[in-house]
């Protein structure tokens, strides 16, 4: 292996992932474990006698591919995009005709045969693993940190954003280089590296100090603390009041109640109910049935009562950490224990990737909520 072999394998191996102009390069000794991984998968495959044809640039129709079968992305039966220049007989059409609802600028033609570039990848990316524009937490972290922000097109620039605070993709020598091209290798390289972080294989550098806050224990926050951290946040008497019960189900589970009452606060509103899930579900923690093909109301789990919401909210998380379930538990739970990861889940910050696609959710947790509670004054 040559000397820019060595530095580019060297990058990747300590999850720089630096793209930069190795398109040229005949060997591929760095992505071997990720381009092995595409191929079983059938996220890749040769383009005759074998050929992987790792150093060509990605088309747009191979990235719908790549990413629909990485992330297995389903169809939005509501979309009603047609391509002109995507005919049905086309092999990409199955693909692009999933891949058609994250589709950035809306018009009649998909350009299937068109380059890919870096910031159009790294966006679809942050879509296909679940994420959105609403995820963004650094709307300055390209201009602060890139010396050719002003070559980031604008469409893509949230997306890109939060690809580079997930650490999807990252510059070198303070350039990002948004519109340079991206070969086969290197995508297979960065799905992958995705993929083991989502199966919490590889931890991504989130731009945040790292942390282990432990799921198990007993409380380091009062019942009275909590309440009036919740008071002080302005949340609706309703969440107020269930303060108990989950103080109530930590002493019974071992679970730290402050940090499931953390999240129910985060997924919640602090119990105001403003997204799909409604008051009367019950539902503190945003889980999904276990047959839920979206994020609509009707894709959420309803409990009887507040109490068999946060009884159902500890036994999903008893289902991450590998602790017994109290009572019956609810259809969800036995999608989760069957996960590969399931029970293997210890500390907050690991709920990223997991519980929610947002790799940061554990942090944000953490940060935005635990430790202002920890802090309140009573």
């Amino acid at each position: 292996m040559n000397n820019m072999n060595r530095r580019l394998a060297a990058g990747i191996l300590g999850l720089g992932l630096l793209f930069s102009g190795i398109s040229a390069l005949a060997d591929y000794e760095w992505a071997n474990d990720a381009v092995a991984y595409c191929k079983s998968a059938g996220i890749i495959q040769g383009v005759g006698g074998g050929d992987l044809a790792l150093e060509g640039n990605l088309t747009r129709e191979q990235m719908a591919k790549m990413l629909v079968l990485t992330f297995n992305v389903q169809k939005d039966e509501e979309s009603s995009i047609v391509f002109s220049d995507v005919s049905q007989s086309r092999w990409s059409y199955p693909y692009i005709d999933v891949f058609k609802k994250f589709m950035v600028e809306q018009n009649e033609l998909f350009k299937p045969e068109q380059y890919v570039t870096r910031e159009e990848f790294a966006s679809y990316l942050v879509l296909a693993s679940g994420l959105s524009e609403k995820n963004i937490r650094n709307r300055e972290i390209i201009d602060v940190n890139f010396d050719d922000y002003q070559y980031v097109s604008k469409q893509y620039k949230t997306l890109l954003s939060i690809a580079v605070e997930r650490g999807y993709i990252k510059g070198a020598d303070g350039l990002l280089r948004p519109k340079d091209l991206l070969n086969r290798a290197e995508v297979c390289t960065l799905l992958y590296r995705v993929i083991l972080s989502n199966q919490g294989k590889l931890t991504l550098d989130l731009g945040v100090r790292a942390s282990q806050t432990s799921m198990i224990g007993s409380a380091q926050v009062s019942l009275e603390q909590a309440k009036k951290w919740a008071q002080n946040r302005g949340a609706h008497e309703r969440f107020i009041e269930i303060a108990d019960i989950y103080w109530k189900y930590g002493e019974i589970t071992g679970i730290r109640p402050e940090i499931l009452y953390a999240q129910a606060a985060k997924e919640t509103n602090f119990g105001k109910y403003t997204g799909a899930v409604l008051p009367e579900q019950n539902n503190w923690a945003g889980i999904k049935t276990a047959t839920a093909t979206g994020d609509r109301t009707e894709d959420h789990e309803t409990f009887a009562t507040p109490d068999d919401g946060v009884r159902a909210h500890f036994n999903h998380m008893s289902a991450y950490i590998g602790l017994a379930p109290i009572g019956e538990p609810h259809a969800r739970y036995y999608s989760v224990v069957k996960l590969k990861w399931a029970g293997t889940v210890k500390n907050l910050e690991e709920l990223g990737g997991k519980w929610a696609p947002d790799l940061y959710y554990g942090y944000s947790i953490l940060h935005n909520y635990l430790e202002p509670m920890m802090a309140t004054q009573i």
